[in-house]
């Protein structure tokens, strides 16, 4: 019986074009006609910091009306390491930076591009993982709020130069 209620409740949802939340956004078009597309250096595009970046932004972008010849490129690259040690050398600070690259093109022609730095930093306890984990995801969500704010000025100061 719960076979038979999956099968059926799977069916339903791609009747209704149900599309994953994790999918890729390739060739996907916004509101305005124009291709907003968030790529990972580092890995395969599907990581919860594009994905979360994608949600934020495809609104901000469809709002600025760009005609379909532009295409938006944001490429972020994620990396991460410890600030400080304590006498005992354990890790007791560490940091988060995101690097978006934003590239702007038209009919195959880049038309602006400019690269974005947000770092964070959070504490770390040797004792605790589960106060470390805590800690990384928020500063992950301070660093992806970050982000999305600073790429959100970048393109509505390009939309407004044209």
């Amino acid at each position: 019986m719960r076979k038979i209620l999956l099968i059926f409740s799977v069916l339903w949802l791609t009747a209704c074009s149900f599309t994953p939340m994790l999918a890729k956004n390739e060739g996907q078009k916004d509101q305005s006609g124009s291709r907003l597309a968030i790529e990972s250096i580092n890995k395969d595009g599907c990581s919860y910091t594009i994905q979360m970046l994608r949600q934020r932004l495809e609104n901000i972008h469809g709002g600025l009306n760009l005609d379909k010849r532009y295409k938006t490129y944001v490429r972020i690259s994620e990396e991460a390491g410890n600030l400080s040690y304590a006498a005992d050398a354990t890790a007791t600070r560490a940091m988060m930076r995101l690097t978006s690259q934003i590239i702007i093109s038209c009919e195959g022609r880049t038309v602006y591009e400019t690269k974005l730095a947000n770092v964070t930093s959070y504490s770390q306890n040797a004792n605790d993982e589960f106060a470390n984990q805590s800690a990384v995801t928020g500063a992950q969500e301070r660093l992806i709020e970050s982000a999305s704010i600073d790429i959100s000025r970048e393109l509505q100061k390009f939309a407004k130069s044209l």
